[in-house]
This record gives structure tokens, sequence and C-alpha cells, in this order.
């Protein structure tokens, strides 16, 4: 008998991380893979304070948690603590999808990186492809 969402503690669900850059599509990616209005979505950067957190099964996988986070290049004192929250939700990720959406890649990088060295599963999407010339 298959274990429901609603059965399965959060601590028991595989939590997927959605990293990137402030404005990299963080919130359109979570709002389109759940097929809901889950995080506000604006071209205002820093616009996700708190990471967002959404339950849902996803098949084959079952019960995950999708984690929305700010952006992890955020800027200034109110920035300085959206990024720590964003560590935080790190620390809790089982898979990470980080966005690329610039030439400048060396932050998103780091954060492979980090997350490779914890032995994280990482999906890099190469997001906002359209505005490539």
């Amino acid at each position: 008998m298959a274990v429901t969402l609603n059965e399965t503690p959060s601590a028991n669900r595989l939590h997927i991380g959605i990293f990137g850059k402030t404005n990299s599509g963080k919130s359109s990616f979570i709002n389109a893979f759940s097929g809901q209005k889950v995080s506000i979505v604006a071209d205002v950067e820093g616009t996700t304070t708190d990471p967002v957190y959404k339950a849902m099964e996803i098949y084959p996988l079952g019960p995950c948690v999708l984690i929305d986070t700010a952006g992890f290049d955020d800027k200034g004192e109110l920035g300085a603590l959206r990024i720590e929250k964003t560590e935080l939700a790190a620390q809790k990720t089982d898979l990470a999808i980080i966005l690329f959406c610039e030439e400048e890649m060396s932050q998103e990088l780091k954060w492979y990186r980090y997350f490779k060295e914890k032995n994280t599963p990482v999906v890099p999407v190469l997001n906002k492809t359209d505005l490539y010339t």
C-alpha cells in the first residue's frame, strides 16, 4: 500500500530546492512546475524574501516539498538575511535545481559545487533562453 502525501511527515518527503540569482525565474519555475500560483512573481528583485514551501506528489518520486528560495546574489542588509534563509533551505535540500540564466555563472557554479560536495543531486536548468541573442 502506497503512502499518500498527507500521511507522510514533512521530514520524510523529498525536499527539492530551487536556487538561482535574483530574478532568474525561480518563482515562475515553481509556479509552472506545480501548476499553481505558489510564489509571487514580479520584476522587482528580492520579491521572494523567505523560502516558500509547496508540498505535492511527483510521480514517480512520491511525496515531495518544493522550496522556492531568495536569490543567492541578493544585496544589502535585508539581502544578507534572505541569503541566510536560502542557505538554511539548502541544508534541507535532497535534490537541487539551479537556474542558470546569464553568461556570468560563477555563483551558480559555486552552489553547484556546494551541493556536489554534499552528494546532493543537482539538476541544472538553463532558463530565460528566449532573452539570449
